[in-house]
């Protein structure tokens, strides 16, 4: 069924996984490959019901049928006029990962090569990974391109040095300074119409906001290991209020990864 709806051929094999009794079969060796598969089995599913979600827990569970893992997401949905948010659960057999000596499957994450030398999380609190792209081969000193998304929200980050050797945000603040002009200029070449709503400027970390043809958008920028470190965050609706919060949640997240 994923795979005639969303095109992935995950590691799995039989079961629904609504229930310890009836688990979702992990036909991947690797602990990394076991948990990336938990984590595209929930986007497909919670993704389709345009539910934000997050993993909040990976439990072992002792079952007479063998290795289980209890796969724990925070959901929030609307049902009808109620918001709603809840634990929900997905049990994953996981017999034929090489656990080594972990009760469970890791955090999984993205390489983003050797050039960059940084790796991000698959999961930005309400947000999930969806694409990397190497610039590098096509546009020297362009880096790499990453995205992640939510119901109604995509973020996507850029980390690329222009070619420079050395890139500092709290040694050399013009630097960043100058760049967030040029990002910004690029953002109203595209958006002419774009009108901003704030600014902030911290040390290594500058952020405007803006109402784009109606959706919230935020631009921030920092350096990271001799890299510029760029954001852009659309929301596409302020109407429910919990969205609003998942976007400010993982903003923040966001924000923060890039600052450590």
């Amino acid at each position: 069924m994923l795979m005639r709806g969303f095109g992935k051929n995950l590691l799995i094999s039989g079961g629904s996984g609504n229930s310890a009794a009836d688990p979702i079969v992990l036909t991947a060796q690797s602990a990394h490959d076991a948990s990336w598969t938990e984590m595209e089995v929930a986007k497909c599913i919670y993704g389709q019901l345009g539910w934000h979600w997050k993993m909040v827990e990976r439990v072992k569970v002792n079952s007479p049928q063998g290795a289980l893992e209890r796969f724990s997401c925070e959901v929030r949905y609307v049902e009808g006029t109620n918001f709603v948010t809840e634990t929900r659960n997905f049990y994953f057999d996981v017999s034929q990962v090489n656990l080594e000596s972990a009760q469970t499957t890791p955090v999984c994450g993205i390489n983003l090569g050797a050039n960059i030398g940084i790796g991000l999380p698959y999961q930005l609190e309400w947000l999930h990974f969806d694409s990397l792209t190497d610039n590098e081969a096509d546009h020297s000193g362009l880096g790499v391109t990453v995205g992640y998304s939510a119901p109604n929200t995509k973020f996507t980050l850029y980390f690329y040095n222009k070619g420079n050797a050395e890139i500092d945000g709290i040694a050399q603040p013009e630097k960043i300074e100058r760049e967030f002009e040029s990002v910004c200029r690029d953002l109203f070449s595209v958006n002419p119409g774009a009108v901003m709503i704030a600014e902030d400027s911290q040390v290594n970390l500058m952020i405007r906001s803006f109402d784009i043809g109606g959706e919230y958008s935020v631009v921030a920028l920092s350096t990271l290991r001799n890299h510029f470190f760029k954001l852009r965050a659309t929301i596409e609706s302020l109407n429910l209020e919990y969205q609003v919060d998942c976007f400010l949640d993982s903003l923040g997240l966001t924000i923060s990864v890039a600052q450590y």
